[in-house]
């Protein structure tokens, strides 16, 4: 009984983050390859066809600067000319410019009451910054993750000594960024509710030393995350995107999502793998890996016939998957019963929530094989929120929930400029000059649909799928 006892402590301590859902803070000083993938025996470098990705000669270079030619060959010969080759030296100038409004403050003489003169709006304070200067720390804060002190060094330094701005300008700079860009976020979500198929994840926060959480709504166009005390069923609904989303939903098994009926849901094939091979690494069962095997091989099947221009599996290549893959879980069943019984229950614990999980919501994780714009895995939407883990690892918390959220929209926009391949600067930019049409709302790549009549159509678990 001892002894059963301590394999099962054995067991909890071989678990770290590469097979199990164990954080990867947890791991101490283990050694752990976090890269599972399988070598394709490629040479490295740039493939044959591939767009070159290096930095390329300027179009409109400032100045050009011609310079002498080898004239004379070390054997003595006279050289011919053949082709004129360029090489771009690139520098930084950094201008301060300042510019100083004056006027009269007046009193009357009768109430003695004073009056400030018409200085524009935006000047609220003696010491003020533009939108250029706005901007810039905004994108610092944010997708660099530099600190407010660091921040306020920088502009120091590249100015040199001429811009001395405090740390707490760069707080109220992300509070006026989050205030001017509300309406260009709700537009953001009503393009995401329009997408037949989105990615969403959660990940904790620490908000003054307390657990907070950030939930993220992806999809390859757009990009929204939003700060929130907790990651209970409220919180979902005040995002209000899941509570009227009637898509499909892509996501890691979370309970809360069968609250909202009306959307269809598809779950990550990733974390399945992951959990077998921590399984496989206890048990040593074979039709665990059979199992992982036979999921590795749909995905590829899924790839080859997306390079053939098909959208989805037949019914009849749907069911016969469906079948195979219960198959595999009855043999993984069979080879578990043959376990001796005196063995702890405990000892079997996860396993056998797993094969339940794996047999409950088997047409959740086959999901993308009826429509190939679900992809195998949420990485979409995990790599949305890397960037909240990073700010956490500089920063190790936030001060307040409202600075939670101004980081989470500044995030919000700047991901989605990566996405539609905009200006990143230019966007926030104009944010602070009060321009709404930020992105080409009406340019997308990837069809949605224009109204929820139209919407209703789309049916993922037929093999009519409807493209628009």
């Amino acid at each position: 009984m001892y002894e059963e006892k301590f394999q099962t402590s054995r067991n909890q301590i071989d678990k770290d983050s590469s097979n199990s859902c164990k954080p990867s803070s947890t791991n101490g000083y283990k050694k752990i390859i976090q890269n599972n993938r399988i070598k394709t025996g490629r040479k490295p470098g740039r493939g044959k066809g591939h767009k070159r990705s290096a930095p390329q000669i300027s179009e409109n270079p400032d100045e050009i600067k011609h310079i002498s030619k080898v004239a004379t060959c070390t054997c003595g010969c006279k050289t011919i000319d053949e082709k004129e080759v360029s090489r771009d030296l690139i520098s930084l100038e950094v201008i301060v410019h300042t510019r100083r409004y004056t006027g009269m403050k007046t009193k009357c003489p009768c109430c003695h009451k004073e009056y400030q003169p018409h200085f524009p709006k935006e000047l609220k304070s003696i010491i003020n910054y533009d939108d250029n200067l706005k901007a810039a720390i905004v994108y610092l804060s944010s997708y660099c993750n530099v600190t407010n002190e660091k921040i306020s060094k920088l502009l120091n330094a590249v100015s040199n000594g001429k811009i001395n701005m405090c740390n707490g300008t760069t707080i109220n700079t992300m509070k006026s960024f989050s205030a001017k860009s509300k309406a260009v976020l709700e537009k953001i979500k009503k393009e995401i509710l329009k997408s037949p198929v989105i990615n969403e994840d959660e990940t904790p926060i620490t908000v003054n030393g307390k657990i907070n959480s950030t939930i993220g709504v992806f999809t390859k166009e757009w990009s929204l995350i939003s700060a929130f005390k907790n990651r209970k069923l409220e919180s979902f609904k005040e995002m209000g995107i899941l509570d009227k989303y009637i898509g499909t939903v892509c996501h890691d098994h979370n309970a809360i999502h069968q609250n909202f009926v009306q959307s269809i849901q598809a779950e990550c094939n990733f974390h399945i793998l992951r959990y077998c091979k921590g399984e496989y690494e206890i048990h040593k069962r074979e039709s665990i890996k059979n199992f992982m095997d036979y999921l590795l091989e749909l995905r590829d099947k899924v790839s080859e016939k997306k390079a053939q221009n098909i959208k989805s599996f037949s019914d009849e290549e749907y069911e016969k998957s469906k079948k195979k893959y219960l198959e595999l879980l009855d043999e993984w069943d069979k080879e578990f019963a043959k376990e001796p019984k005196n063995f702890s229950s405990q000892y079997y614990k996860s396993e056998r929530c797993l094969k339940k999980r794996l047999r409950d919501y088997v047409d959740d994780h086959l999901r993308f094989l009826k429509d190939f714009r679900i992809d195998f895995t949420n990485n979409l939407a995990e790599r949305g929120l890397r960037k909240i883990k990073t700010k956490l690892k500089i920063a190790g918390t936030f001060r307040n929930l409202n600075n939670a959220k101004y980081y989470c929209d500044a995030i919000s926009i700047i991901d989605t400029c990566i996405k539609q391949k905009e200006n990143i600067f230019d966007c926030l930019k104009n944010i602070f000059e009060g321009k709404k049409k930020i992105f080409a709302f009406w340019l997308l790549k990837m069809p949605y649909f224009q109204d929820r009549a139209s919407f209703l159509h789309f049916k993922p678990l037929t093999s009519n799928i409807l493209y628009y």
